[in-house]
C-alpha cells in the first residue's frame, strides 16, 4: 500500500519521465526558441522548474542555506558563472519576478545541462522523500514562517512542476505550427 510520500515520489517520477520524453523529441532549435520576445524558451522553463524544487526543498522544507540547493553544490553556479542568488521574487533565484535585464542575464543553458540539473534536483528530492517518515514530513517547514508542513512545501513544487509541464507542450506546439506553415 502507498503511504503520501509513496504517491509524491510516483509523481515525481512521472514528471521526470514526461520532462525527459518530450525534450528527447525536440530539436536544439526548438528547445531554445522563444516564442516572444519576453517569453522563455523551454530551457529556461526548465531550469526554472528544477529551480522551484531546489528551493523549496532546500530552503522551505528542510530550511538549509541556499549554498546547500543543488545549483551550488554540484558545480552548476560555478560551472555557468551563474549566481541566481538576490534575484526575483523575495531574493530567492528561481525565475519567477525576474526583470527581463534578469532573464536576459542568465546563460544559455543547453539541454544536456538543464536536464541533468533537473535529474539531480529531482534524485535530492526523491532521496530527501524516501528518508523522512511521513510525520516528520508533516511538521511545519523551515519557509514561509512556518505555515506549510514540509510536505506541502514539495507538493507545491511539484504541482508548479506538472503546471510547468502544460507551458512546455504549449511551447512545442507553437514552435510546430510555425514551422509547419
Amino acid at each position: 500500500m502507498m503511504n503520501a510520500n509513496d504517491v509524491l515520489i510516483d509523481l515525481l517520477e512521472d514528471n521526470r519521465r514526461r520532462l525527459h520524453r518530450v525534450l528527447n523529441s525536440m530539436s536544439d532549435e526548438c528547445v531554445l526558441w522563444k516564442p516572444e520576445a519576453d517569453a522563455n524558451s523551454i530551457t529556461i522553463t526548465i531550469w526554472h522548474i528544477a529551480r522551484i524544487f531546489d528551493v523549496f526543498l532546500t530552503q522551505h522544507a528542510k530550511g538549509d542555506s541556499s549554498g546547500e540547493e543543488c545549483w551550488f553544490r554540484f558545480g552548476w553556479a560555478e560551472q555557468t558563472g551563474y549566481d541566481p542568488s538576490g534575484s526575483g521574487q523575495n531574493g530567492w533565484g528561481m525565475l519567477t519576478g525576474y526583470t527581463q535585464e534578469e532573464v536576459a542575464a542568465m546563460p544559455q543553458l543547453t539541454r544536456d545541462q538543464v536536464l541533468g540539473y533537473l535529474d539531480k534536483v529531482y534524485d535530492t528530492v526523491k532521496e530527501y522523500l524516501a528518508s523522512m517518515p511521513l510525520e516528520k514530513l508533516q511538521s511545519p517547514g523551515a519557509g514561509f514562517e512556518g505555515r506549510y508542513t514540509k510536505y506541502q512545501c514539495i507538493q507545491m513544487a511539484l504541482l508548479d512542476n506538472v503546471r510547468h509541464l502544460g507551458e512546455i507542450f504549449a511551447i512545442e506546439a507553437r514552435w510546430n505550427r510555425q514551422i509547419n506553415q
